[in-house]
């Protein structure tokens, strides 16, 4: 498939409120952005078209897919019969089989087994009664989620054989991923990409700070232990290995007390905690997706500065819009102003500069994580 140059439709489906970056580089790159989104997502006036259905109206999306030259889908709802149905109207050039592991967590288990990555022990639930075998043979503390998320991902830990009444209800409706808790030593985000030339490049690996489950900061740094550099990015390139179609893939990796590394998650979204801007590499996340959705090369994608990424809650904002206004070199990028939830992230603060340590000292002298 040929590559899409500027003037052409470029169609975007999924409501994230990510996306409203992602619809300003289309615009600012020479094409049009057209959305499909469903009436529960975020609104996008900025888009010079908005289409408002559900994932799971074929005709609909065909449809829509009809009216662009090219489609880029942000939303791991839409299922995959109906993505292939889509690439018959216009061009994807995204890979179907990472699609299909970003919405099946069995999938996703087996897709990485078979590349010999380490996983922590899972199982998969279709009734209630298999459940106490299950957790006899992983052992507790275990978690339980959706084997095909719908939406936001619920995630239960269980303790032991007592379990309480969302658990049994959660197993009772869906086939769901039972996965051993390993005790966590660090957590890494990487991200790497795969263009139409087959070119793969990682962007800057990020070290993250979690507090009650709930993502408190990232670290990229020039300075990560290049043992630990070498691993993340073998495991990275080898979940790309022998993979058809051009794509981001998010993984989400954590090290293990035992020194080993795992992937818990494979996901084909840009995650907030890999939301970087022209100041911290060549082309921001945006213009990147922006280059996937159109089959550009991209290039090496090398961090400039050492860099911070802090998610932005509802709650932080009036603190941070204030600093912002006094610190001219913090970045500001917001998403949305309004969550539906508190644990929703509406957009993310960004501090470069040539020492990690002194940016987090200088975010620790702000105290901008207060409820309060």
């Amino acid at each position: 498939m040929s590559q899409l140059l500027p003037g052409h439709r470029v169609g975007i489906i999924g409501g994230s409120s990510q996306n409203l970056s992602i619809i300003q580089a289309v615009q600012l790159a020479g094409y049009e952005a057209f959305i499909y989104r469903t009436e529960a997502e975020m609104d996008f006036p900025a888009a010079d078209s908005q289409t408002v259905g559900s994932y799971e109206d074929k005709q609909a999306l065909m449809d829509f897919a009809q009216t662009v030259d090219a489609l880029l889908i942000l939303s791991n709802a839409v299922d995959i019969d109906i993505q292939f149905a889509l690439s018959s109207k216009t061009r994807i050039y995204q890979s179907f089989e990472l699609a299909e592991v970003a919405q099946n967590r069995l999938v996703e288990k087996l897709f990485l087994e078979e590349r010999a990555i380490n996983l922590a022990p899972y199982s998969l639930i279709t009734t209630v009664g298999e459940l106490p075998s299950a957790l006899t043979s992983i052992g507790f503390p275990a978690t339980l989620t959706a084997n095909r998320p719908q939406g936001k991902e619920e995630t239960y830990m269980i303790y032991d054989h007592d379990m309480d009444d969302h658990v049994l209800e959660m197993v009772t409706t869906q086939p769901c991923m039972l996965t051993a808790w390993l005790p966590t030593k660090r957590s890494f985000t990487v991200s790497v990409i795969k263009d139409f030339d087959n070119h793969q490049t990682i962007l800057p690996i990020t070290e993250n700070t979690y507090v009650n489950g709930r993502l408190k900061f990232s670290i990229a740094s020039k300075r990560m232990n290049p043992e630990w550099v070498i691993e993340l990015k073998r495991i990275a390139y080898k979940v790309l290995e022998g993979v058809n179609g051009t794509g981001l893939v998010s993984l989400n990796i954590f090290m293990a007390t035992n020194g080993i590394f795992y992937v818990d998650k494979v996901d084909r979204l840009p995650l907030p905690n890999q939301w970087f801007s022209q100041k911290q590499i060549d082309y921001s996340t945006a213009q990147l997706m922006v280059r996937l959705a159109v089959s550009l090369p991209i290039n090496s994608v090398e961090l400039k500065k050492e860099t911070i990424l802090i998610p932005i809650y509802q709650h932080m904002m009036q603190k941070i819009d204030l600093l912002s206004l006094i610190k001219p070199s913090w970045e500001v990028e917001y998403f949305n102003r309004q969550a539906s939830q508190a644990d929703d992230i509406v957009g993310v603060l960004r501090l470069s500069g040539d020492s990690s340590v002194d940016l987090l000292n200088e975010i620790d002298t702000c105290d901008i994580f207060q409820t309060k």
